[in-house]
């Protein structure tokens, strides 16, 4: 592990045509199944809600899968130590083909319920071994852009099912025949990558479970995040409702915050490039709190509330962009893959939270709970990150 630079890049030109070739193959691979993702799970909920299952089941079975990919997380890092990482990749994308393929041949909800398990366990593994692999291959002074190209292209992916899912309808087996035929056109860009292993593979000096206390800024991020994403995602058009906004209006609230969190991805990853990364942190979670205070202020007002949640949604979503980068910065090999793995257990405890929590609180002070509760995430955070000691990895903590 490194203290604040990555010097493991190879010598040589910084974009090689082998290098550019293989982040275009792994961004490619993974924002196809982000589409994958983005498609399945409101097609599966659709599906019940036909059927006159009740909501407790319809939620139960869309968290099936974050449960897989937090218990997953645990694995990846001692998988990567031995196993070769496009063999990983492609053998991930095989085992989603068959998961789709064993949901369509199937109407037993306990089955869904295994399916889907399965299928996060197997999402993780494309995340980690994904974004790992990027992270290490990417030029230094040019992994923000990297990250935040990434960021774009995967937010924007995840737009694309539910537009998908629009055309082909919820009925027969079309929706699960194009998830295949997307997973597969998923796995076609590896062929273009070249073959991956960690470049550290020694024992990695902390795990998942004592991440925390190794960089415990990273890992209050990635909570922070989730916890806002979904916690906003799930309750602002019901919010938008609430304060008297019609069906419309209310979901456009959602679609302007999902635009800026992908489009200002890549420039907040050249910002990083250039600036010092901490800075672009700092201002990013800033923006996090000043949006969070001022959306619900101007919510009666189209024009300024479309400009806030755009501004507001993307920089937050900087956070995560940032948090990589510092990640890339700090760790290797598979250090990095156990960092990268220990993202997706606090995203998934953030995830599990915001929901919960964002609507206890609404229930107590109707409809401003939410608001109320993000600001304090936010600011929190914000307040975190203005702490220069948690801008180096404690190992030593680890090591207690």
């Amino acid at each position: 592990m490194t203290s604040d630079q990555d010097h493991s890049q190879p010598p040589g030109p910084l974009w090689t045509r082998q290098r550019v070739l293989t982040l275009a193959a792994l961004i490619s691979c993974l924002s196809i199944y982000g589409v994958t993702i983005s498609l399945f799970t409101p097609l599966l909920s659709l599906i019940l809600e036909g059927q006159g299952a009740s909501a407790t089941v319809i939620g139960a079975l869309a968290m099936t899968a974050p449960v897989g990919v937090m218990l997953g997380s645990f694995l990846i890092p001692q998988i990567m130590r031995h196993l070769e990482g496009r063999n990983l990749l492609v053998t991930g994308v095989i085992i989603e083909i068959v998961l789709i393929y064993a949901l369509m041949m199937t109407d037993s909800l306990t089955a869904w319920f295994v399916i889907r398990f399965l299928g996060g366990l197997t999402g993780v593994i494309l995340f980690v071994v994904t974004e790992t692999w990027m992270i290490e291959i990417a030029p230094e002074g040019h992994r923000g852009r990297v990250m935040g190209l990434y960021n774009t292209t995967l937010a924007l992916s995840f737009a694309l099912g539910p537009l998908m899912l629009s055309m082909t309808g919820i009925e027969g087996s079309v929706p699960f025949v194009a998830g295949m035929v997307l997973m597969a056109i998923a796995g076609l860009p590896l062929i273009f990558s070249g073959r991956y292993r960690p470049s550290s593979v020694e024992e990695s000096a902390f795990g998942i479970s004592s991440f925390f206390w190794v960089a415990p800024l990273l890992a209050i991020a990635c909570f922070v995040v989730a916890f806002k994403d979904l916690s906003v995602t799930s309750l602002m058009p019901v919010y938008g409702l609430r304060v008297g906004l019609d069906e419309s209006s209310a979901t456009l609230m959602l679609f302007f915050g999902a635009i800026g969190g992908a489009l200002l991805q890549l420039p907040i990853g050249w910002a990083a490039d250039y600036f010092d990364t901490r800075k672009v942190l700092i201002f990013c979670a800033f923006a996090g709190v000043v949006g969070a205070v001022v959306w619900p202020l101007v919510v009666a007002t189209p024009i300024l509330l479309w400009i806030t949640l755009f501004l507001w949604w993307g920089c937050f979503a900087g956070v995560y962009t940032v948090t990589m980068i510092l990640a890339g910065q700090w760790f290797k090999g598979v250090e990095l893959a156990t960092a990268m793995a220990a993202f997706g257990v606090y995203w998934g405890i953030g995830a599990f939270a915001g929901p919960l929590i964002g609507g206890i609180s609404m229930d107590l002070w109707d409809p401003h709970g939410l608001a109320l509760v993000v600001v304090i995430a936010a600011g929190a955070f914000f307040a975190l990150s203005l702490s220069k000691r948690l801008y180096h990895p404690k190992l030593d903590r680890a090591l207690t």
